[in-house]
């Protein structure tokens, strides 16, 4: 249970705090932005920062993380914020994507209490009020295909649409499986940038999925053909969080687990 919170403040405090909110402009900062912007010491920084989160001003997200606490909180720190503003202080490099692009995109109806980050580097789930903080660490070869976003005045990175699809042919698991993934050509997509993405992540499943799909759906015959001289070595499964049989596809060699695509679409 939250504890309540009782603001104070006293008048070093205030005025830091002031110049602090002043002059980042940001709902959320790491503690090296703020030693930027107040020029003093570590040990100084941290007291002040612990301080003003017992005085009910900060919430910490995470160690060196922390969000500026609205007056309209309440006691009880009751506040909301989009998740994608606290996303993108959580990783550098980072991007947003999976199931929380799909989503942005309107390419599912899926609604998900998680946030999907794509990095380099490993990282554990941050859980933070009502939502988690899920990192996915890609290698730097398969780290590209996305764009910069604003929400309100602030910028956020997040995959574009050709590579949220992409991500989620490679990764299923992080956007509630590949149905969802196909649901995603109901929109309108760069197919050429599609083909291209697939060849980059240098992954045979997904070129073996994304062309078994895209033969299925009847989408672009030649660029389709194009992926098809790819194909090679053992059987993927369609789904590789779904059940471990089904028809054996030996044109674009995978196991065909999910019984009738067009009929889940």
């Amino acid at each position: 249970m939250k504890k309540e919170i009782q603001r104070s403040l006293g008048p070093i405090e205030g005025n830091l705090l002031s110049k602090l909110a002043g002059e980042l402009r940001e709902e959320v900062f790491a503690f090296n932005e703020a030693k930027k912007v107040l020029g003093i010491s570590n040990r100084k920084l941290s007291n002040l920062l612990y301080r003003l989160e017992e005085g009910g001003w900060l919430e910490r997200i995470e160690r060196g993380k922390y969000i500026f606490l609205p007056l309209e909180a309440g006691p009880e720190a009751r506040y909301a914020t989009n998740p994608l503003i606290i996303a993108r202080k959580l990783s550098n490099p980072y991007y947003v994507g999976f199931a929380t692009a799909l989503n942005y995109y309107g390419m599912t109806e899926q609604i998900s209490r998680t946030t999907y980050i794509a990095g380099l580097k490993p990282k554990k789930s941050i859980q933070f009020h009502e939502e988690e903080y899920r990192f996915v660490t890609l290698a730097k070869g398969r780290f590209f295909g996305f764009r910069e976003e604003w929400l309100g005045n602030m910028k956020f990175n997040i995959s574009d649409k050709e590579k949220t699809v992409i991500d989620c042919f490679f990764m299923p698991q992080y956007c509630g499986g590949m149905i969802e993934a196909v649901k995603s050509f109901k929109e309108k997509l760069d197919y050429e940038k599609l083909h291209d993405y697939a060849l980059r992540m240098r992954d045979l499943s997904v070129i073996k999925r994304l062309g078994f799909v895209w033969e299925t759906l009847e989408i672009e015959p030649k660029i389709t053909n194009k992926l098809l001289e790819k194909v090679g070595g053992g059987f993927a499964l369609l789904d590789p969080y779904g059940r471990k049989g089904g028809p054996i596809n030996k044109r674009w060699r995978v196991i065909e687990n999910i019984s009738d695509l067009k009929a889940e679409l």
